[in-house]
């Protein structure tokens, strides 16, 4: 009788385990929803931006006709068509500049020694000294008090940020630009 009782509370113990379990887990995975904004994409974990990064491209969603005629979506491509050999000191400075994502909410940066023009600045779309702040697949990163919301998307070592710009093709709408960063 004794070994009956043992045997029985221990299939009850193992049985109950398993019913506490099948109840728990629908209740655990709820509450670890992955995409908080809705867009079906799992959402980006702050920790995944923190570190340094530099621009590895620079785009646009529409094509961009350039003066010889032929279409881009590459600004690197634009800047080259625009202002030639001079475009190169620019992209090189955006590309080889360092921005670092802080745990705190911070932006801080290295400028690359090939920023040599003044208004290289003004190209660069992550300033030093800004904020930073992680929702679901949108980042915010506001400078000079004025934030700026991206769409994010991380994919190993390679961040996307877009966001509707400027109307690069007189179409009348705001056009998607989109940067493209290496995590170094």
């Amino acid at each position: 009788m004794k070994k009956t009782t043992v045997l029985l509370n221990r299939v009850n113990f193992r049985y109950g385990w398993t019913l506490v379990m099948l109840l728990a887990l629908p209740l655990w995975f709820a509450s670890c929803s992955k995409d908080k904004d809705g867009n079906g994409e799992p959402d980006v974990k702050p920790n995944a931006v923190e570190g340094s990064w530099k621009i590895s491209g620079m785009k646009t969603d529409v094509d961009i006709e350039l003066p010889n005629g032929t279409k881009t979506r590459d600004y690197f491509v634009m800047m080259k068509a625009l202002f030639g050999t001079e475009a190169d000191a620019l992209i090189a400075c955006l590309t080889d500049s360092k921005i670092i994502f802080n745990g705190n909410g911070t932006v801080t940066g290295t400028s690359s020694p090939n920023c040599q023009s003044e208004d290289a600045d003004d190209y660069n779309p992550i300033e030093d000294k800004s904020t930073w702040k992680v929702d679901g697949n949108k980042m915010t990163i506001t400078s000079g008090g004025t934030p700026e919301v991206y769409d994010m998307t991380i994919s190993g070592n390679t961040m996307t940020l877009s966001m509707p710009g400027e109307d690069m093709n007189d179409d009348g709408k705001a056009d998607k630009t989109i940067i493209e960063m290496k995590k170094i």
